[in-house]
This record gives structure tokens, sequence and C-alpha cells, in this order.
């Protein structure tokens, strides 16, 4: 059986590459070796309550924004709901937003702390200057990449330049530094990478953040209706076990059931090792080999899911809380590193009902609770004794509940109707992701834009899409790193 591209595995970056070549007409077969599509943008149902595995929010859905763009060109509609409260506390002080994006943030801020008016000006105007390159990137003319330091001096200039850099140059005050370190990664200031904070708050979160109606599963069904509408098809329960190659060009890929797929061109959305260890170890070496081993991957998760009662404590609730107990993000980040959980971990906490009810039976809330964890916590969280792990879960869960109730939620326990919770030996069991991490690649300033791996491999007919490659980790980015290999793709077919 042949195709013109195979795609391996189903998360965004696969799904939004899978989308977008289908609409154009070519013949795509996705193999997802799961039940479902979406990777880690995927929604579960336990006793009436919808949780999402892992997404708590998503950027650029405003319309005219990235990633409300990219869903439309495969002609998927979906309601987003603004992301109006959010809550973030933090030792000696707190910040509370009823309403906008990253600008009513700032101005938050400027009005608590004044005398740092100047510099969050400054900050605010680099980002978006910042911004803007990125933007002009997606529409580069050859001239351009010629004189690329002339005409993206900020992109040159920040290049390897660390978020704790620009924080210590612009600000004297550890509050504002540490209220401006707020962001979905998991690494500290000192090793993020500050093209990231400035791509990730001027082009994904600059207009708010947004909740699919349904849940987050609705965006990875809704692509995966779309590929299928289009002709093309999703294998579920198959998994990939060989990229078959001659020479340097890729044939086909084989599958768990020994089926050989003849296609010219693979998209692989699984992690760099899979790809270049496992799929490809019988075949021609890639220049990506020789670095997987001095890559650094991003850390994991712990996660809780709460089906509660309803009452007026719950109700009053932001739909985002940021809960940190710890000043010091550097040594919270080498308590991790150390496979150590901290006594009162940072935590956030999500309850989707309340700007989507239909998540929850009547009277009742869905309340998710995140925190960065080690895969080594534990000795790999003594995963080799099924009761012994499940205890170290059960001892973990509760502490985030406990933390939580004595700050934010007071008799949350005496709430509680239903939990789950996921550890990173269930991220990686699900996902594939090894050692359960989060976000794929680190974002340091040494794995970000032109420093991560690149989409085109030196195998040709190989491409990569994902939170492993460029651009960037994430819903939005996992899904534009799709769009970048779909086009790669459709351009050397003149499509």
């Amino acid at each position: 059986m042949a195709y013109d591209v195979v795609i391996i595995g189903t998360g965004m970056g696969g799904l939004t590459a899978g989308a977008l070549l289908a609409k154009k007409g070519l013949k795509v077969v996705l193999l997802e070796k799961g039940s479902l599509p979406g990777g880690y943008v995927v929604s579960f149902r336990r006793q009436g309550f919808t949780f999402d595995a892992t997404g708590v929010f998503v950027g650029g859905c405003e319309p005219g924004g990235e990633f409300d763009a990219l869903l439309k060109e495969v002609d998927v509609h979906l309601e987003f709901k603004k992301i109006d409260s959010i809550r973030n506390i933090y030792p000696g002080f707190e910040i509370a937003l009823q309403s906008g994006g990253f600008d009513h943030y700032i101005e938050r801020l400027k009005a608590m702390f004044p005398e740092e008016e100047r510099g969050m000006e400054r900050y605010e105007g680099i980002t978006s200057r910042i911004g803007a390159e990125v933007k002009a990137l997606s529409r580069i003319r050859w001239y351009k990449k010629a004189l690329f330091p002339l005409f993206f001096p900020n992109l040159v200039r920040f290049s390897g330049t660390p978020h704790q850099a620009v924080l210590d140059g612009l600000f004297k005050g550890p509050e504002l530094k540490m209220a401006m370190s707020s962001l979905p990664v998991t690494v500290p200031p000192s090793e993020l990478s500050f093209l990231f904070v400035a791509t990730f708050l001027s082009k994904v979160i600059s207009q708010g953040a947004y909740y699919p109606k349904g849940g987050m599963g609705v965006i990875s069904r809704a692509l995966a209706g779309s590929i299928e509408r289009n002709g093309s098809t999703i294998r579920y329960g198959t998994e990939a076990t060989r990229i078959l190659t001659r020479g340097n060009k890729v044939m086909g890929v084989v599958t768990d059931e020994g089926q050989v797929i003849d296609a010219p061109m693979v998209i692989s959305n699984v992690s760099l090792p899979q790809t270049f260890r496992r799929l490809l170890s019988e075949g021609p070496p890639s220049s990506l080999v020789r670095s997987l081993d001095r890559l650094q991957y991003s850390l994991s998760n712990f996660i809780v899911y709460l089906g509660v009662r309803g009452d007026a404590d719950i109700n009053s609730l932001p739909f985002f809380t940021y809960l940190r107990s710890i000043s010091d993000l550097e040594e919270e980040y080498r308590m991790l590193r150390r496979a150590e959980i901290p006594e009162n971990p940072t935590v956030i906490m999500a309850v989707p009902s309340l700007v989507d009810p239909s998540l929850a039976p009547e009277g009742t809330h869905v309340v998710k609770l995140l925190s960065v964890a080690p895969y080594g916590y534990r000795n790999g969280w003594n995963r080799t004794d099924r009761q012994s792990y499940e205890a170290v879960k059960e001892e973990i869960a509760q502490r985030l509940i406990s933390h939580v109730e004595s700050r934010v939620v007071p008799g949350l326990k005496g709430k509680i109707l239903f939990q789950d919770a996921a550890s990173p030996i269930t991220l990686e069991r699900y996902t594939g992701n090894e050692q359960g991490a989060m976000y794929g690649l680190a974002t340091t300033p040494g794995q970000f834009g032109r420093h991560r791996p690149p989409n085109r491999t030196s195998i040709e007919g190989l491409y990569l899409a994902g939170h492993y490659t460029r651009p960037a980790h994430g819903i939005v980015g996992a899904a534009i790193s799709g769009s970048f290999a779909a086009r790669m793709i459709l351009s050397e077919l003149r499509r």
C-alpha cells in the first residue's frame, strides 16, 4: 500500500501537518499506537466529569490569531471561551486580573511597582520588537536572509540570552522578577531562552488565553475529522516500528503488524530518540544522532484531577490560579533536578468548568492541579511495585491538595467527589515522551530558534514535527511545527 506521506504519531504537530497535506489533496496516513488522537491534547471522562490530560489554556485563538488562522485553513471551526480571570499568588503579594492579556498584566505590575515602570516599558518594547521580527520571518525574502543581522537585529542580539539576564538588566526587585517568570516552562530564568519568552508573550498570549468549549480534546478530534473528510486515513492501534530507507532516502514505514507502507516522505511526530535510535536503527546516520546525548529535555509534571462539589468557595475562584510558595526559583529547580519534590511545590490550578459548565454534572466542578515533577522521584516513583507506586502517587496528590487547601480553597478535601492523578510515569506510558517530558526539549537559549533541531532532516524525505523541533513547545508551538513540515513538503512538491 502506497501513500504520499506517512505521519508517525498524532500529537498536535502530526495532526496539523496531516490536515494541511490532506486539504491539498495528498494521500496521507497517520499511525497512532493509542486509541485517541492528540498526544498530550486529549480529554477523558470519569464519573460524569470531563478532564483534560494536560493542557490548561491555548493562545492565538482571537480572530486572525495564529492558531485561529491555522484551524480555519483546514476548515476547523471551534468555539473558544476567553479566560478573563487569573490569580497569581507569590510569597508576600499576589496579582488578580479579571480581563485582558499580557498588556493588562503589565499594567497591574506597573501599579504595584511604580519604581520599576521604566524597566517594564523597555521590557514591553523589546518583546514587541522581537515578536514583529519573528512574524516577519514567515515571509522573509532571499536578500533579507543574506542580510539577516540587519533586518533582524533583536533576534541576533538576544539569540543566546537567558531570561534572567534581561530581568537583571531591567528590574531591581526580586518580587517583580518573580512575577515576570510565571511561564509554561520547566527551567528557571537562568536557563530559559529570552527569545522564547518574548515570542510567547507577543505572539501567543498577547491577546489573552482561551479555552475550547468541550475540552482540549475537541481540538485534536476536529483536526482528525478534517484529515478524514479530505480522504486521508488515521490508523489507531498501529505503531511504526521502522522507517525504511535506501541510501539516504526515505522509502516508507514498517508497522508492528509487519506491514510495509510505501511512501517517499515521512513526518515523525515522536521524540528524537525514538525517531533516530529506534525507527532508524538500521538506516543512514543523521546529523542529529551525534547530538542526541547533549540535548536537554524538559522536566515532567504531576497532575491531580478532581471532581468537586460546587459551593461559594469554588464558584468564586478564577479560571486559573498560580500558587508559588518558594521565592528562589533557581533553588526549586535544583531540588527538582535532584529528583526531589518541595514540601510546598509551585502549583497551577485550573477550573475549566467555570467557563464551560458542560464539563461537570450540575452543581459540581472540574479542578486540575499541575506541578513540575522529576521522573526520578523515589527511584522512578517505585514503579516496579504497583502497590508502592500507587502509594507514592497518593502521597504527592495529597501534598498538592493540602497546599491548595491551605492557601486557596479552604476545606477542599471535604468537597472532593472524584480523584485521580497522573505521574511522569503515566505521561510517558500514554504519550511516549521520554521520562514524561512535558514540553519536549527544554527551551534553553541553545535549544530555541535556529539552535533547535530543524523540521527537515539530513535524510531525504524525513521531516520532524512536535515539541522536539522548531519552533517551540506548547499546543500552538507544536501545531506550527506541523505546519512547517507540511509546507516544506508542499513546496517540494510544488503544491
